[in-house]
């Protein structure tokens, strides 16, 4: 499972994009932050079984940034982070609904993108990684995650099975791994 929150201050825009990832991530809940420390969290993640924590973190009322964490006995261990340029919601790309999903995907169409996508499949917990949404759709996948090139580094869920955008879609700007020597993120709280 992957917990998914926010910051300690999230705009409105912050929190419909934790709610439209919350439906296109398989075996994900969102859970709004409050006054939780990032202790409170990992305790949170532990007692609710999660392997992942996404922090959605807001700059100027704008979803900024996607940080993956693990959770252990002492503290959330960072496994990288997604720096954001620009969302577009769910409601902005689609009016179609999410479908119900059990496996997601990561799938790049440049060569140029295959470490991001090795990355976000790390933290995603998603063991598939193919290059184009056509190798999906024989591993029985029902979600994925496709980056492209396009005047710079695009993110998109799509639904894989008929091939069809979901969203939200991302402009993103830097993917960035941490190593395991890390024991702690600076998080904008």
């Amino acid at each position: 499972m992957i917990l998914i929150t926010t910051t300690r201050r999230p705009s409105k825009r912050t929190r419909s994009f934790i709610r439209d990832l919350s439906h296109v991530i398989p075996a994900s809940k969102r859970r709004n932050r409050g006054k939780m420390s990032m202790e409170d969290l990992n305790g949170l993640a532990i007692r609710e079984g999660a392997e992942r924590v996404i922090v959605v973190g807001t700059q100027m009322g704008n979803p900024s940034s996607l940080t993956f964490y693990e959770p252990s006995p002492s503290h959330l261990r960072p496994i990288s982070s997604v720096r954001l340029e620009g969302v577009s919601l769910r409601r902005e790309v689609t009016s179609r609904r999410a479908p119900h999903v059990r496996r997601l995907g990561i799938a790049y169409s440049h060569e140029d993108l295959k470490d991001g996508a090795r990355i976000l499949a790390k933290s995603f917990n998603a063991s598939i990684l193919s290059k184009g949404l056509e190798d999906l759709r024989s591993v029985n996948c029902d979600i994925a995650f496709l980056l492209s090139s396009n005047g710079g580094i695009r993110g998109t869920f799509y639904a894989v099975r008929p091939a069809e955008e979901l969203g939200p879609r991302m402009r993103i700007s830097e993917i960035r791994e941490y190593g395991e020597g890390i024991d702690d993120l600076k998080d904008k709280i």
